[in-house]
């Protein structure tokens, strides 16, 4: 068992710097760019999270304060860094453009600096041509205009934090230790799942380094004394704003005792593909079984010399009726069967239990020859991901943290197809395996990229987006209204979500919260603050949309969820007629009761 597990654990040496290693690296920088050109505008989502990421660095480019003044959903590091470059560049689309497109590009680059490191530049190169596909899709899942830039630059740090890793464990010196912690500290006020799991990988490394003696106890815990001094003041600054509950329960709303998590927290983690339950193990563990027995054939196949050994009798009848059995079990379709065979949703599962069983086999060799990249990558990989346990594909949340895992996953299932065979030679079937990674991710994003025909151009000041006509037209209305009735002096609410429109039409929310969403607003103080803002702005006119929620099971704002708040607008408000045109997305206008004095 110990020299099999030596042998599927085993890496190379670090790779060296070659014309074939450069054109890599030219090769990746083509995709990219390929990428954003076929992709160029049709990122984001107008209606869903997207606006948030435009509207709140707007706000706080002009001199307000992130949570006191606008609500904020996550740690404040990404909102901050982009309201910086909107003072550095203008406040633009091109500007959040620019920067979560070359995000993509570096975090690709350094993985596939990482399968350098390893010894796998193959490797590397197609988690990075995986991690460059899936980045440019045409939803709010993407880099350039994505749901949320914190995860888009938690990813890129996670990526440089791995390679700042692999190299500290070779080196004695603290310079990479120093700077590895420092990128920890910073992923822990951009998303705080990054910074948890750089952190566990850093004391794992730093455990590594003092029994191999490449390090000094002391000297590797100062590293870490400037990335948490730096938090904690964060954190002390975030305090001093109104409190600690302020922050937990009325601003980010992934804390555990957010009203949020609180009511959907289950559900919304259960949709991401974090479902600790026994049906959804045992689903896994048929997949697996599955994915299992289909990589045995072919590894057995693979190695055959000559006659017919029980290699074929498995290839005439056991894998084929297994095939068929789970196509059937299951209703897949060919994309659906590639994807489980070489994109499979446990994948981080995969990797956690191939972890544990690394370090296993690590402490089983002999001191001399223990090598703990491979285990610290699948550890970190593992961790990094964990939240999307059972649900990672090439779309979705799942693209800012799957880079590592794709990463991990190659390198293991590569070892199934020995190189050296006759059959391997003339098949290439070990490369052809490692290229699928990047293939199926490009499959899946040409898929949602790709522009139909009634699509177009949504153009202001601010920037161009690409969608429907329809919905084009209607959001041109809406930004005209809003921009007329704000010329007059009157205020307008957008509800219940579309914060986009107040960064497009230049304008602002007349209260700290700008979207009502499913579980944002906590019921008692956080609701009666927000209706007396609207009162002291004395909010004439609501912009009501027909956005539905049915992602939470609470579909319609006001009837299904909020209903206080939905309550107040109804009997303060009168409905005027629709401000759009086309079919698709609508809103209404509502305007204040002229029998209801503000107060």
């Amino acid at each position: 068992m110990r020299l099999h597990l030596s042998r599927f654990f085993k890496i190379g040496p670090p790779s060296r710097w070659s014309p074939a290693t450069i054109a890599g690296v030219a090769s990746l920088v083509l995709l990219w760019t390929w990428q954003l050109y076929a992709t160029w505008g049709f990122w984001g989502n107008l209606t869903v999270d997207s606006g948030h990421e435009m509207y709140v660095p707007a706000l706080l480019s002009e001199g307000k304060t992130l949570y006191k003044d606008v609500w904020f959903a996550y740690s404040p590091a990404a909102a901050y860094f982009n309201s910086y470059l909107f003072r550095l560049f203008g406040v633009h689309l091109n500007v959040l453009y620019a920067a979560g497109s070359l995000s993509a590009l570096i975090a690709g680059i350094f993985l596939y600096l990482i399968g350098m490191r390893l010894g796998a530049p193959l490797v590397g190169w197609a988690a990075a041509a995986a991690q460059i596909a899936e980045a440019f899709q045409g939803s709010l899942f993407c880099f350039p205009l994505p749901y949320s830039f914190a995860a888009v630059y938690g990813c890129v740090l996670a990526t440089i934090f791995l390679w700042l890793v692999l190299a500290a464990i070779r080196s004695p010196g603290w310079g990479w230790m120093l700077v590895a912690s420092s990128l920890a500290a910073i992923a822990l006020l951009l998303k705080p799942e990054f910074g948890a799991a750089a952190y566990v990988t850093l004391a794992v490394l730093m455990a590594v380094r003092w029994h191999r003696s490449t390090g000094s106890v002391g000297r590797d815990l100062l590293t870490l004394i400037p990335g948490l001094l730096f938090c904690a003041l964060v954190v002390n600054w975030m305090i001093s704003l109104r409190g600690v509950e302020f922050i937990t329960r009325e601003n980010i709303m992934s804390f555990p005792n957010s009203y949020f998590m609180q009511q959907f927290g289950k559900s919304w983690l259960a949709g991401n593909g974090f479902t600790i339950t026994l049906p959804a193990f045992a689903g896994a563990a048929v997949r697996a079984l599955f994915l299992a027995g289909v990589l045995l054939e072919v590894h057995l196949l693979y190695r055959l010399r000559r006659g017919w050994p029980l290699g074929w009798v498995l290839a005439g009848a056991v894998v084929p009726a297994a095939l068929a059995a789970y196509v059937w079990r299951m209703r897949l379709d060919p994309p659906d069967l590639a994807l489980a065979l070489t994109w499979p949703p446990d994948m981080v599962l995969y990797i956690a239990i191939a972890a544990v069983a690394s370090w296993w086999n690590y402490w089983q060799q002999p001191a001399a020859e223990r090598d703990p990249a491979l285990p610290i990558l699948l550890s970190f990989s593992s961790l990094l991901a964990f939240r999307i346990l059972m649900g990672m594909y090439p779309h979705g949340y799942s693209i800012y943290y799957n880079g590592p895992v794709v990463l991990g996953y190659l390198l293991l299932a590569r070892t199934l197809f020995p190189a050296s065979t006759r059959l391997g030679q003339i098949l290439h079937v070990r490369t052809l395996f490692v290229l699928s990674a990047p293939a199926l991710a490009l499959a899946f994003a040409v898929g949602h990229y790709v522009p139909a025909r009634n699509l177009a151009w949504l153009t202001t000041p601010r920037g161009s987006i690409r969608t429907s006509k329809g919905m084009a037209e209607n959001y041109r209305l809406a930004i005209d209204f809003m921009k007329e009735k704000a010329a007059a002096g009157e205020i307008v609410l957008s509800m219940p979500e579309d914060t986009s429109l107040y960064f497009l039409a230049e304008t602002y929310a007349p209260t700290r919260l700008y979207l009502f969403t499913p579980g944002i607003v906590a019921p008692g103080k956080m609701t009666d603050d927000t209706i007396r803002e609207i009162e002291q702005k004395r909010v004439r006119y609501l912009l009501w949309s027909n956005r539905e929620f049915p992602e939470y099971g609470v579909p319609v704002f006001g009837k299904d969820f909020s209903q206080e708040l939905g309550e107040y607008f109804t009997t303060h408000y009168t409905r005027v007629g629709p401000v759009t045109k086309a079919p698709g997305w609508q809103a209404d206008v509502w305007e204040r009761r002229p029998e209801m004095a503000f107060q």
